[in-house]
């Protein structure tokens, strides 16, 4: 059964009962603290300073009316999903999830015991509203951890020193993140989007610089390359023609102008 709490109402029987004439209106009504209502045996948060005319809190939704000009925000301590007929983003973080509510606007919650989870931007991921609302994703990324402090110096040298997961095994690029895993002083590269390593890519040449080669003829001239790291006859034809395309030396090497010209155009 729906217990409805009508602030106004409750307001009009307190003055009777103390012979005051006059009524306070609904939508005065300010919530002084945080104040805990409970869903479906689920306790949710009402924060201090958050106004509503009406709350209901049903079986398995909480129903608030928030006047013009006020806001009223609703809290989950242990994250549940605040699904809403509105569609409201959620801020969800390690410790809570959040519906911030402007108004004047009727929202109808029906949460769920569902966690929330969150990108590493802090995002939502999962829940959304009700009613024709969608959940977004946003993206994750998995970085290999280290077990000592990297030392990257950008100029006039690049020294890096690792232990990452990936490097072992004399590997020059990291397995997982592709990110350059040789100890000591290397040649620097041209900064830009695309990591090509710091040797001449050619025929014949294989691994993650070629891999970023590959990615970067697909996105330029859209050929469809499949991204497997290695470096072809057909490839080193297309690459000739682009080379002369754009004043190179056509000799099919990949090499610090050729490199250089790429991020360029990529940026």
């Amino acid at each position: 059964m729906i217990k409805k709490l009508k602030i106004g109402l409750l307001i009009a029987v307190l003055s009777l009962c103390v012979g005051v004439v006059s009524v306070a209106q609904a939508a005065d009504l300010t919530f002084s603290v945080d104040t805990t209502v409970t869903v479906n045996s689920r306790d949710y948060t009402i924060t201090a300073n958050s106004a509503a005319t009406t709350i209901e809190v049903g079986a398995t939704t909480l129903t608030v009316t928030v006047p013009a000009s006020s806001t009223l925000t609703l809290v989950s301590p242990l994250r549940d999903t605040l699904t809403n007929n509105l569609g409201l983003a959620q801020s969800c973080n390690l410790s809570q999830n959040s519906v911030l509510v402007t108004g004047a606007t009727t929202v109808i919650f029906t949460p769920t015991s569902t966690a929330c989870t969150f990108g590493g931007s802090g995002g939502l991921v999962s829940g959304g509203g009700g009613g024709g609302g969608s959940s977004s994703a946003s993206p994750t990324a998995t970085v290999a951890t280290s077990t000592t402090p990297v030392a990257l110096t950008i100029s006039p040298e690049v020294t890096m020193t690792t232990v990452s997961p990936g490097c072992s095994g004399g590997n020059k690029y990291n397995t997982s993140t592709g990110a350059l895993c040789v100890s000591g002083v290397v040649s620097p590269v041209s900064a830009g989007p695309y990591n090509f390593g710091t040797t001449t890519l050619k025929s014949g040449s294989k691994g993650e610089p070629v891999k970023e080669l590959q990615r970067f003829l697909n996105k330029v001239l859209n050929l469809g390359l499949v991204l497997d790291g290695k470096l072809g006859p057909k490839t080193i034809a297309v690459i000739k023609k682009w080379q002369k395309d754009n004043g190179l030396k056509a000799d099919g090497l990949i090499g610090k102008k050729t490199k250089a010209l790429m991020n360029a155009m990529a940026k």
